[in-house]
């Protein structure tokens, strides 16, 4: 089903669109670096950009921290105790949280506080194209070479595969994940029902949904939303409107945004 929608933001509800109101917008301080992408929490927005970090209060609609970076950093995701930075060259970075300080007056530099994250089970490239995972137990890596997907938790392991053509990746916290790919120019989302294992082929691909030649943007899910109340709600950004498709039948829609 295709469905024309009008607004600026996405507001999926449980009987279907609800547009925004007018006039809707946040804007938040940050450095005039490219924006590679952002994660938020209960109290900061973190701004991964081409020129490093910046840290911006909610409340205070304010940078309060930052760290500056020649290379910047490509990708932010962060759970409840650290804050992790993929970088072009340089692996995985992170935070503590617990080094978080600063004020919109005098924004605090955080640079001493970064630390290279390493792990004993390796990694597949230190190219970080994108970093996800689900609080304690799960982080997952996109890189240029593969996916990494580490347990945290009281068994450490590495689950991985190879592949240049990851971008986007979505971990649960059961362990069910996603990631996009493409070959040549075919894009293509991917689900992995457990990351117990290495894997050469995924669980389920969506390719049968989405229609050829859409390129992939960004990819969001939903736990538990699905119309059984168990599976995921699949949402994926494509080049040519929003696929939202239930992950236990397999329904979708297609949500097109007109100017």
């Amino acid at each position: 089903m295709a469905t024309v929608i009008h607004g600026g933001i996405f507001n999926f509800t449980i009987d279907g669109y609800s547009p925004p109101s007018a006039g809707t917008t946040y804007n938040f301080q940050y450095s005039s670096s490219v924006l590679n992408q952002i994660w938020t929490d209960a109290n900061y927005v973190y701004a991964a950009h081409t020129g490093g970090l910046d840290i911006i209060d909610k409340i205070e609609e304010s940078k309060i921290a930052y760290i500056d970076n020649n290379s910047g950093f490509t990708s932010v995701w962060a759970n409840d105790d650290k804050v992790y930075l993929g970088t072009s060259a340089s692996g995985v970075k992170y935070i503590n949280k617990t080094c978080i300080s600063g004020s919109a007056t005098h924004p605090e530099d955080l640079n001493t506080c970064l630390v290279d994250y390493t792990s004993v089970f390796g990694q597949s490239s230190q190219t970080i194209r994108y970093i996800h995972g689900s609080e304690d137990d799960y982080l997952m890596f996109c890189t240029n070479s593969g996916i990494d997907v580490y347990h945290m938790k009281t068994t450490k392991y590495r689950s991985t595969t190879t592949t240049s053509g990851s971008y986007k990746c979505f971990m649960t916290s059961t362990s069910k994940f996603y990631y996009t790919n493409i070959s040549g120019s075919a894009w293509s989302l991917n689900r992995v029902n457990t990351a117990l294992t290495d894997w050469s082929a995924p669980d389920y691909n969506y390719n049968e949904i989405l229609a050829t030649g859409l390129g992939i943007n960004d990819i969001f899910v939903t736990e538990g939303t699905a119309d059984n109340g168990i599976d995921n709600t699949v949402f994926i950004a494509t080049t040519s409107g929003v696929y939202v498709i239930d992950d236990g039948n397999l329904n979708y829609s297609i949500y097109y945004l007109e100017e």
